[in-house]
Order: structure tokens, then sequence, then C-alpha cells
């Protein structure tokens, strides 16, 4: 039997040799980097240790904890394995993963010369955490890596409930939101209203993805959606309702053409959708919950800023186009210009930070970490995928230090893998065939 007669399906990875209580310490240190990730955010540590503040201050507290914390799992599994053995493994299976590592490696070194360690720390905290922890992860059993998901998803869910609480009593818990004095938006634990909509957005198609039951799901969604009413989130909200919609549509379309939906389900499926749609409506509109998305569903402007990101182009030389363009040199530009005062697109401030030639490496980079973390999870893991390039293309949240990515990453290799069947050609019945996965970037 061959790969082109029998039927196939994706097997799930093993881990990376190491025993039962290697893994338990791996799985220790995993834990606490969670922990600083959704317990210390940037605001906090920055009023703890000048994290987050431009200019001077300590250089070791530019990094956050969770990527010490990061380093010593990996000198562990490292120490445990062997580097050889570790990398040539981790190379083989996930080349998607090392190639996005060893990229912003080199974008580091080369903004390390232009920006100091600031810069540094960026990339260090934002963009290599994250194939760092997807390294560590999956050097984890699937057991366990579901078990870190599900401590995400659950995180993110207990933090709209504060935000949920915090809009209905008009207070904030910890963090005050200074950036629109004229209408309430909870902060909850993660700081800024925004970022909290992101990291929560990006959990939404992860958790359908997760193997739980119809009501689980359904409980922690609608949470979640309150949850981005509450940060006042409009982007977020709506790329969130419109791909919903779309995932729905999609997966009901493709049940109904492979005959694997019920009759009983085909007939309620329009009640449900209207049930959804009087909910949804009702929240929005009827609650103080919706009351910031109400009154600024218009083009204000928070969103002019958005479209007055792009003239930052204007004053760009082809040089600092090509080659990136200084941080002191791009706050005075932004200080002296009228047009642009904040750049609130993360693409564009990226681009700005490394120059067009290393952009395109680095997103082209980018796509095949994505794409290496959802390959083999089904069509949900590619519509979380989307959800969270497009949410974040409407922040400067990924231009920032922030643990979004590494979240949405660790979150992403612990959704199961998808077996998928083909019937033989022979007698019409399904076989099943595990050929060996390359967990890679274009493979």
């Amino acid at each position: 039997m061959t790969s082109l007669d029998a039927a196939y399906a994706y097997a799930d990875i093993p881990a990376s040799g190491l025993g039962e209580s290697a893994q338990r310490v791996l799985m220790a240190l995993m834990w606490l980097v969670l922990l600083q990730m959704l317990l210390l955010p940037s605001p906090l540590l920055t009023l703890l240790t000048g994290y987050a503040e431009p200019g001077g201050g300590v250089p070791l507290f530019k990094i956050h904890f969770y990527t010490y914390t990061l380093a010593l799992a990996f000198a562990f599994v490292v120490a445990g394995a062997g580097l050889v053995r570790f990398m040539s493994q981790q190379i083989a299976e996930r080349p998607g993963v090392i190639q996005f590592a060893a990229v912003v490696c080199f974008c580091a070194v080369i903004t390390l010369s232009r920006q100091g360690m600031g810069g540094v720390a960026y990339m260090a905290d934002t963009l290599l955490a994250a194939p760092l922890a997807v390294m560590l992860a999956m050097s984890l059993d699937e057991e366990r890596r579901r078990r870190l998901t599900a401590f995400i998803i659950y995180f993110v869910t207990f933090n709209a409930i504060i935000g949920i609480v915090e809009r209905i009593a008009g207070l904030n818990l910890l963090f005050v939101d200074l950036n629109d004095a004229l209408h309430f938006r909870a902060t909850a634990l993660l700081g800024h209203p925004l970022e909290n909509a992101f990291v929560t957005s990006s959990m939404m198609f992860v958790a359908v993805a997760m193997p739980w039951p119809a009501w689980r799901k359904f409980l922690v969604l609608s949470i979640c959606m309150a949850g981005i009413l509450a940060f006042g989130a409009r982007s977020s909200f709506a790329v969130t309702i419109l791909l919903g919609i779309t995932a729905t549509v999609f997966f009901g379309t493709r049940a109904l053409l492979r005959g694997d939906m019920r009759f009983s389900t085909l007939v309620a499926a329009p009640w449900i959708a209207l049930v959804a749609f009087v909910a949804g409506t009702a929240l929005t509109l009827g609650t103080v919950l919706g009351e910031r998305i109400v009154k600024l569903a218009k083009f204000d402007q928070s969103a002019q800023a958005r479209v007055d990101t792009f003239k930052v182009f204007d004053y760009l030389g082809p040089n600092e186009l090509l080659y990136g363009v200084d941080f002191a040199e791009l706050n005075f530009m932004l200080d002296i210009n009228n047009d642009v005062k904040i750049i609130e697109n993360c693409w564009i401030a990226i681009l700005l930070l490394l120059g067009a030639v290393l952009f395109v490496l680095f997103a082209v980079s980018l796509l095949g970490f994505l794409r290496s973390i959802a390959r083999g999870r089904g069509a949900v893991a590619g519509f979380a995928v989307l959800s969270f390039l497009i949410v974040a293309s409407t922040s400067n949240s990924l231009s920032t230090k922030s643990p979004s990515l590494a979240l949405f990453a660790v979150a992403m290799v612990g959704i199961p893998l998808v077996a998928r069947r083909r019937d033989a050609p022979n007698d019409g019945r399904a076989v099943r065939y595990t050929p060996p996965l390359r967990d890679g970037a274009w493979s």
C-alpha cells in the first residue's frame, strides 16, 4: 500500500525524548511563563521596573521576566536532550518555527546597531518568545500541551468576565484608560483595552477547535464576545463577528455537502441563527457593554488616525524606506508632523523599524511560522490565524512589547491534530494510513 492509493491522516509529533520527570519540570516552567505573561502586563511591569519606559533604565529590566524564564527552560531542555539532537529535531520537524526564530535573531542583530537595547528587548519579548515557546511546548506530550491551551482560554475568559464587571460598574480594577476620557473602556488584567480585545478575539477560534462539549464552547464564546464589547474594541468586534459568520457558513455548507449534517440540525439552524442574532443585538444595543461601540459606530478621529498612519511614508526618503528609521528620528518626525501623531498599524511600525528589505523577509517568515503551527489542525485553525492577523492590523500591539503572539502560538499547538480519511478505491472501505509528518513552513 502506498500513499497514492491509501487514506492518510495527520499524526501528532511525539515529544523530543524527555522523560516523565523532565517533562514535569518543563511543564512547571511553562506554567510560570504563562503566569508571567498574563499577570505581569507591560503597564504593570513598567510601573514596577521601568520596563517599557523610553530612554534609560537598567538594561536587564528592559526584557520581560517571561523571556528569561523561556531561556531557562530552553537551557533545561537542551541540557537534557543535547543541543545537536534537539536543534536537528527542530529543523527536521518544525523548519517553519526555526526559520522564524533565525530571522528574528538576524533582525535583532541589525536592530541592535540602530536602536540599542530597546529594539532588541522588543524583538525578544514580542517576536522571539513565540517560536521559543512553541519549541518548548512541542517538547511536551499532547495532553500537557492541551492543558496549556485550556489554561490560556480559561484565563482569557476570566479576564473577559473582569472586563464585563468593570464596564457594568464603570470602574477600572487595576489600570485606568487614559486614551479615551469620553467613553469608559474596561482594562481588566492585561492593561490596554485593545490588547485585552486582541488577546480575547484571538482565543475564540482556538476555543472552537478544542475537544470540548458544545455548551462549554458556547459559554466561552459568549463571555469573550461580551468582553470584547466591554473593552470597546470596534475593529476586534467587527472582525470576530464577520469571521464567525463566515466560518459558520463554511462549516455548515461543508457538512451539508458531505452529508454529515443531521436533518434536525438543518431544520434548527435558521432558528439558532435568529436567536443568536437577537441576543447579540440586544447585548450590543440594549446594555452598557456595547455603549461605546454603538456611539462610535462611525468614522471618527480614532479611525482617521489609522488612515493618517499611511501619511508617514510622505516624509521618508528611499534610503529610510529601504533600511529603516531610527527610533529618535521617528519620534522627532512624529513630534513635528501634524498629520501623523502615532503609528496605529503594527505592520507599518515594523516596516519603519526594519526597513522594506528586512520587512519582506520578516513577513514571509512570520507567515511560514503561523502556517507551521496551524498545519494539520483543521480549517478552524486557519480561521484563527486569519482572525489573529486581521485584528493585529488594527492596532500597534505587535509593534510594542507584548506576549500576544507567544500566547497565540502556545494555544495553537495545543489544538488536537485533525485526522483525515479517504476511501480506498478497491473495496470502498476507509483505510487509515499515517505517513511521517514534517510540521514545516512550506512542507
